[in-house]
């Protein structure tokens, strides 16, 4: 038995804790991803910043506290077996359970059994942790094979075949660091050989502004992987270890740098990559482990500034639990996120210390840090199935900058719990009044054991808590608008909002992790590429695929899809009961005359026919056209899962025109604001999509996570320097008459034509953070050109050849939900002067609009660059410059219910 010893310890202290600049944050208010690309543009102007900026140092905290923290009773001991993950997709008999790392009483359809997970801290000697805390969110499996051992991973025996059509000659895109030379015996130092893992083959590093030539997928094998200095990450690259046993990154004792992990290093000319131009990246399955490093020092285990299509997921993080410690476990200053979920913090004087324009976080637990989030600013963030337990402050949201401007705009955070910390949430400073309408919150279902201040403000004390166990059924803070009234100023507890029954779990919000299969054998895979597809930008694929995928299907098996990029002709088809995992972000590729009519239009990939009923999984996919596709609608789904057992796509990305193979770049599609677009001059070959997403009318019981929806703003690749360009697509999301439920977790659609978000006889629709970007081009041309309005595809009607389209629409639907929402419009013809504050918000007129009898809910609605923020019936009943947030403006609350 292990003793635990209880610290006492007075502080007068001053902490001195890395932040923005002040011209930092201006900058990064005023940039989000298309504007980094505009940097060329905007470099004339010697008002301008750069984005990658060097923050300044600190900023200075006095702390002047007592207080006793008991270390957490030890975890279980090691799992010698794991727990089954996923699921037959056909199976309704199986559970899906939150995974055992995070708050395991939310948002799962049936009971977790939290016994199941372990998790084993540094003090327990071992070079393998076997864990299955990574069995996340699952049904029951059948297999006539037995389960495989840890060193039995399938990702790991799999034949790696994957292939990289611009990565030059015998690139390869799969990599076990231990083929570089990585031991993983805790003992030798594997920096070199990991690092080299990372960057072999000529790929796409720091000083590379950007490129998808060449993927990377770095494996790491059960094992203790000593660092002395701080891995470099590099461009689209997924770093994954094996999630049935975790391995371990460990930082040396006299390991030198400020970060472990280090995914956009800072140089002589700030980030080397602005962090708004971060895209396609994945860190999962691993423990990043800080505790040898003396506690004075700071440090953190991962620094992540980064945008859409990336992912921290199934994580621990292991940082100093002396008092006093310097330590952080994840640290972020920039970007536009993007998505975590599923990871474990112990200790740190912050377990995370992050600033974002807007992040999803979902399953976070944290224990023993000092603060458990810190906050240094955003615009929107959505928290989900939080649990933070013995820390001294829970979430802190008092960040200012240094003319003393709140920096926190809003914040949701659903479906949570706070145990033994003295204080959960704290905002607000007392010299601090501007910007007019920050620190908006919505906290709801949040549950409380042993903390005595729930919420503290400025001047004190805004909610009391308890030594007992108590619940934030619903507390807000901003302002208030319904159809009818508003802005109206609150801050305390609100109505308890009633929830649909079917998108809920318990009393919380459903969610489900990636499916990651590792206790499924070898046996039970197919390879795209033994199953005869190409994937190499050339060959035409369709017919192999849709063999692969009926033949997977009917058996029962899990399709790998190799990387590469592969070619259809005609429509792909995902049956009912498809299992398919990318590899390192494979490229399904529509091309030719099949899906060159708008008048015709046709699906790349269709999941399920009209009336089928079943379940699929599907994740690590991008869905792409190459050149003229006015007729290519990239996803259409159809297909009706049972409402107690969802299906699921996890990182299946729509990507439209940027990146090499696609046709669509800087050569063919460059932008021309001096021109005045008409139908006659209208660039035809850059016409390349007519709907990027559309969950049709019978599609029921879909859960969608970290998916990003983008037409190009700019040509991703090296040479290019992220120079914007001119690609048209008619329509981003259209949700068409489904009954629901449906769940868009991380949800981003952006750069089309006539709306991004379309919401038509909808029911039960739970959608956020939801985060879009106007088409830059409009209104040259407006909303009105290329693609026509139609009825039949329920479009919105402009009239005003001057209009944008829609951020966000809603028409006739009811139940819909939308905890964290930004619609942002930035330039105005590639002009982004519109949207800078004292501009007049100028680049659109309107972008969400509610129409007909619908019921809606919206918490923390961030608006950029429009005048109007919320528009009912035609009638317009919110302005921006009632709502001034710095850089944003944002409405806590939105309802349609009428007080």
């Amino acid at each position: 038995m292990t003793s635990h010893r209880c610290h006492s310890f007075s502080s007068s202290r001053i902490v001195k804790m890395p932040h923005l600049s002040v011209q930092s944050l201006v900058i990064l208010s005023a940039l989000a991803s298309g504007v980094a690309a505009a940097a060329v543009d905007l470099s004339q102007s010697s008002h301008v910043l750069s984005l990658t900026d060097r923050p300044e140092a600190t900023v200075t905290i006095v702390i002047s506290k007592t207080i006793t923290t008991c270390p957490s009773p030890p975890p279980p001991p090691l799992c010698t077996s794991s727990v089954v993950e996923s699921s037959d997709p056909d199976s309704t008999t199986g559970s899906f359970v939150s995974s055992t790392t995070g708050s395991s009483s939310f948002g799962s359809l049936e009971p977790t059994d939290s016994s199941t997970g372990s998790f084993v801290p540094s003090s327990v000697s071992s070079d393998i942790i076997e864990s299955s805390t990574t069995s996340l969110s699952s049904s029951s499996y059948s297999t006539s094979a037995p389960a495989p051992a840890c060193t039995d991973f399938w990702l790991e025996k799999i034949s790696h075949q994957g292939v990289a059509p611009f990565g030059g000659n015998g690139y390869r895109v799969f990599r076990n660091v231990k083929e570089y030379g990585a031991v993983g015996d805790g003992e030798a130092d594997d920096t070199e050989a990991i690092q080299l893992a990372i960057s072999d083959g000529g790929r796409c590093g720091p000083g590379c502004t950007g490129s998808t030539k060449t993927p990377g997928l770095v494996y790491f094998p059960p094992g203790t992987y000593k660092v002395s200095a701080p891995i470099i990450d590099y461009y689209y690259t997924q770093l994954i270890g094996n999630p049935g046993c975790l391995p371990v990154l460990k930082a040396s004792a006299d390991f030198q740098g400020r970060w472990l992990l280090d995914t956009n290093p800072y140089g002589a000319n700030g980030l080397a990559w602005g962090a708004t131009n971060v895209f396609w990246r994945q860190v999962a399955n691993l423990v990043i482990d800080i505790t040898d490093i003396p506690p004075e020092k700071e440090v953190s285990g991962i620094h992540w500034p980064s945008s859409q299509a990336t992912s921290l997921s199934n994580l621990v993080f292991l940082s100093s639990q002396e008092p006093g410690n310097l330590h952080q476990g994840l640290f972020i200053e920039e970007g536009s996120g993007g998505y975590m979920g599923d990871l474990v913090f112990y200790g740190g004087n912050q377990a995370l210390i992050i600033g974002n324009q807007q992040f999803t976080m979902r399953n976070i637990t944290v224990h023993n840090a000092k603060t458990a989030i810190q906050k240094l600013w955003d615009w929107g963030w959505t928290y989900k199935g939080v649990s933070i337990n013995n820390c001294e402050v829970g979430f802190d949201f008092t960040s200012v900058s240094d003319q003393g401007n709140l920096n926190v705009g809003s914040v949701t955070i659903l479906d949570s719990e706070i145990r033994n910390t003295p204080v959960g949430i704290t905002f607000g400073a007392a010299n601090a009044v501007s910007p007019p309408v920050a620190n908006n919150f919505i906290f709801e279902n949040v549950r409380l054991d042993n903390v005595p201040v729930a919420i503290r403000g400025p001047s004190g004390t805004v909610l009391g808590g308890t030594t007992g166990s108590s619940l934030i059924a619903s507390w807000g803070r901003g302002h208030k608008y319904t159809p009818t009234s508003g802005p109206t100023f609150f801050e305390g507890t609100l109505p308890a909002y009633s929830r649909p029954a079917s998108l809920v779990a318990g009393d919380a919000y459903y969610e489900r992790s990636r499916p990651q299969y590792h206790e499924v054998p070898l046996s039970e895979f197919v390879s795209a590429r033994d199953a005869g597809a190409v994937g190499d930008g050339v060959a035409d694929d369709t017919d192999a695929l849709n063999a692969l995928f009926a033949s997977a299907a009917a058996a029962g098996k899990i399709v790998f899809l190799d990387a590469g990029m592969y070619v259809v002709t005609k429509t792909v088809y995902i049956p009912a009961g498809s299992r398919i995992v990318g590899e390192a972000l494979p490229v399904i590729l529509s091309s030719g005359a099949y899906f060159a009519s708008a008048s015709s239009p046709k699906p790349v990939v269709q999941v399920g026919k009209p009336g089928e009923t079943g379940r699929v999984e599907w994740s690590s996919t991008i869905v792409s056209t190459r050149g003229a596709q006015a007729g290519a609608v990239l996803i259409e789904y159809n297909l009706a899962s049972p409402v107690g057992s969802p299906s699921g796509l996890w990182d299946v990305h729509v990507r439209v025109g940027g990146f090499a193979g696609s046709n669509l770049q800087l050569p063919e599609c460059a932008k021309t604001p001096g021109v005045t677009i008409t139908p006659d001059n209208i660039q035809e070959e850059c016409i390349a999509a007519f709907l990027s997403v559309h969950i049709t009318s019978t599609a029921k019981a879909l859960y969608m996570e970290n998916c990003w929806v983008w037409v190009a703003d700019h040509d991703i690749e090296e040479g290019a320097n992220n120079q914007q360009i001119t690609i048209y697509a008619g329509r981003g999301l259209l949700i068409d008459e489904s009954q629901g439920p449906i769940w868009l977790v991380a949800s981003s659609v952006e750069h089309h034509q006539l709306y991004e978000y379309n919401l038509v006889n909808a029911k039960d629709v739970f959608i956020g953070q939801v985060q879009t970007e106007t088409a830059y081009y409009q209104p040259n041309p407006g909303a009105d050109l290329p693609f026509a309005s139609l009825a039949e595809w329920h479009d919105p009607v402009f009239t005003n050849p001057n209009d944008s389209g829609w951020g966000l629409r809603i028409v006739d639907s009811t139940g819909i939900i939308l905890p964290g929402v930004g619609l942002y419009s930035f330039f105005d013809n590639y002009n982004v002067s519109c949207s800078q504050i004292g501009q007049g918000a100028r680049c659109q007129n309107r972008t969400f609009s509610i129409e007909g009898n619908s019921q809606v809910r919206v918490y923390n609605l961030n608006t950029i660059g429009t005048k109007k923020m919320v528009t009912v019936n035609g009638v317009d009943v919110a302005n921006y410059e009632d709502n001034l947030d710095g850089f944003v403006h944002t409405i806590a609350l939105f309802t349609t219910e009428e007080d």
